[in-house]
């Protein structure tokens, strides 16, 4: 009978041990060619160690939350009762999970981003990112979800929540019925004026202006004022589309009903794109700001745009800086103030270039040749930056360096040499950044569950842009640091020499770092802002979680394990913190399903250690 104690060498691989008689080497290490010994001291049994009892415990948790979100369901339902009697006759035909699903199915404010907006609604690649690699194997992959089903022993995993096809994740932007020529259909007469005002003043005074500010007051004002004039029909056809683009937004804001009348959301969105092709995708201001309202209707509803949109935003904000630096200098105070507002949508697309290119796995079009990395610098002993973006400029410059350095094609090619090589260059840019912010709203690693400066003397400026670079430079930091798990592709079943896995795990252990404190800091910021977090944590959340993830997967007997699991549980308690009465349907969609996938992650995980212990007690 083979010794039950295993050789060093598959003790740590975790294998089994195959020895046929004593004083041979092992299987394994005969066919490796390498020594095969028995010098490891005993291991002591570690008292913080995960146990069953403690994965049981986890197991119950985890039912208790599934029980609780069911339950506050029924209570929504409960507090809908006239929902049943606003079906329409097809709703009955539909099959849906939750009075929720049958709430969009049946609105006029449907979801056009996509045609299964009455089904649950998955992840895109969009939401979790493009950076889940072990050994070089891409986790969101089939072959990555037989490596999960592998390590988990559950079929199927994730199947539920996650595209794993390889262009599974292909825009959804159009649906049938708006796939024919949109300029050929009769213009509609626009939504009443007061309705467009009163959606204007809901956008200013939540925090979308803050997350997206793609209006100025003043000038928003004179569009609509254009848009309805009667004398200038020809005129206002770009302001017209901007109003249908205003309108596409009700689903987003609390509107008294009467202001509804006749306010359909699909047909808003059909009718902007009508109009901007009858004006032939022409430049201007009012134009880009239409398109970046649709555009940015994508982002809180995990919808990926439409690539040939985003490059005429792209080529219509070149066209419209180019023209405006043309301009003589006038002392016309609206033409100044138009000026500027085009050089902040500037600022504006090239953040949301950055976005796509990094969670898309797309070449940014806006490159840093065409942006002056002195126009948004903060100057000398400043507390706040002089811009309300949803991130810095600056930041996004070290995005697009690794989105051409880690992302690319050319990426794909790259030695593990190099890799840590560019991944140790971003992290010096990104701690330079990160030190050219103002101290007090300057990021940092690690977030305490204490961590509350916010609530001191700080100003609500201060608060929502340490929110936004607090977030971003942790979602930054795990771009960069997650790819060194590309490393050993070159022979997956060895294992890395002493000195590069012990840079590997450095790097592991940053992005890590960021993941727990970006999940500790979107508590923080549904504290402070109440509903405005919801698209934070939408747009974080689920980045981080995925870096604790994979983790738990590579490293299923790992002591910080627990700690991962216990941040991951608080996750959902804080998806389920979120007020739904004060959200639209489809962001309460959203929210739940990814409340469901996080939970998802925490019961693979479970299965993931309690295989890993199971192989363990059976090498031993």
């Amino acid at each position: 009978m083979p010794p039950r104690k295993a050789c060093d060498t598959c003790f740590r691989r975790k294998i089994q041990c195959v020895i046929l008689s004593p004083g041979i080497p092992c299987d394994w290490c005969s066919n490796q060619k390498i020594p095969c010994t028995f010098t490891r001291k005993p291991q002591k049994k570690k008292q913080n160690a995960l146990t069953p009892d403690v994965v049981s415990a986890l197991t119950r948790r985890v039912e208790q939350l599934e029980n609780d979100l069911a339950r506050r369901d029924v209570e929504q339902q409960l507090a809908s009762p006239n929902t049943e009697q606003k079906s329409s006759p097809n709703s009955q035909t539909q099959r849906t999970p939750s009075h929720l699903e049958s709430q969009v199915a049946d609105s006029p404010t449907e979801d056009v981003f996509s045609k299964s907006a009455s089904r649950t609604p998955r992840l895109s690649h969009q939401q979790l990112g493009r950076n889940w690699y072990f050994r070089g194997m891409q986790i969101l992959s089939r072959k990555g979800q037989d490596w999960i089903e592998a390590k988990t022993g559950q079929a199927s995993p994730l199947e539920e929540y996650v595209t794993f096809e390889a262009r599974g994740d292909r825009y959804t932007y159009t649906n049938s019925q708006v796939k024919h020529d949109l300029s050929a259909l009769p213009a509609r007469e626009l939504p009443e004026k007061r309705a467009t005002l009163a959606i204007i003043d809901a956008f200013f005074d939540s925090t979308a202006d803050v997350c997206f500010p793609v209006l100025d007051r003043a000038l928003i004002s004179a569009t609509v004022d254009q848009a309805y004039c009667p004398s200038s029909a020809a005129q206002s056809l770009p302001a017209q589309a901007c109003v249908w683009a205003l309108n596409s937004w009700t689903r987003f804001f609390s509107l008294p009903a009467g202001l509804l009348t006749g306010v359909d959301v699909e047909a808003c969105i059909g009718e902007c794109k009508s109009i901007l092709e009858k004006c032939h995708w022409e430049p201007s201001l009012e134009a880009l700001q239409a398109i970046l309202l649709l555009e940015y209707q994508g982002t809180p509803l995990n919808v990926q745009s439409d690539p040939s949109i985003h490059a005429i935003v792209c080529h219509m904000v070149c066209e419209l800086l180019d023209s405006h630096q043309q301009e003589a200098c006038c002392e016309d105070t609206m033409k100044d103030r138009k000026r500027q507002h085009v050089d902040n949508l500037f600022d504006l697309c090239y953040i949301l270039d950055k976005n796509i290119a990094l969670r898309f796995g797309r070449p940014p079009l806006l490159t840093e040749e065409y942006y002056d990395v002195n126009l948004a610098s903060a100057t000398p002993g400043s507390t706040e930056l002089p811009h309300d973006y949803p991130s810095d400029p600056k930041l996004n410059l070290v995005k697009e360096r690794t989105c051409r350095l880690l992302y690319s094609p050319k990426a794909s090619k790259l030695s593990d040499g190099e890799i840590l090589q560019y991944i140790r260059q971003l992290d010096q840019e990104l701690e330079q950044w990160r030190l050219s912010v103002p101290r007090l709203i300057r990021p940092r690693l690690s977030i305490p569950p204490d961590f509350s400066p916010l609530i001191g003397e700080a100003t609500k400026r201060q608060k929502k842009q340490l929110i936004n670079l607090q977030l971003d430079y942790h979602y930054t930091l795990i771009a960069i640091h997650a790819m060194v798990r590309k490393c050993g592709a070159a022979n997956e079943e060895m294992e890395l020499p002493e000195d590069l896995h012990s840079v590997v795990h450095s790097s592991v252990d940053i992005s890590l770092e960021a993941s727990r404190s970006t999940l500790t800091f979107v508590g923080l910021s549904l504290r402070l802002l109440g509903r405005g977090a919801s698209q934070y944590i939408q747009w974080y959340a689920p980045v981080a979680a995925m870096a604790l993830f994979v983790n738990g997967l590579v490293h299923p007997l790992s002591d910080s394990l627990q700690t991962d699991l216990g941040v991951l549980i608080q996750t959902v308690g804080i998806f389920q913190s979120v007020p739904l009465d004060t959200l639209s349907s489809a962001e309460t969609r959203q929210i739940e399903t990814q409340s469901k996938f996080i939970m998802e992650l925490l019961r693979l995980v479970s299965s993931a250690i309690w295989k890993a212990k199971q192989g363990e007690m059976d090498v031993d």
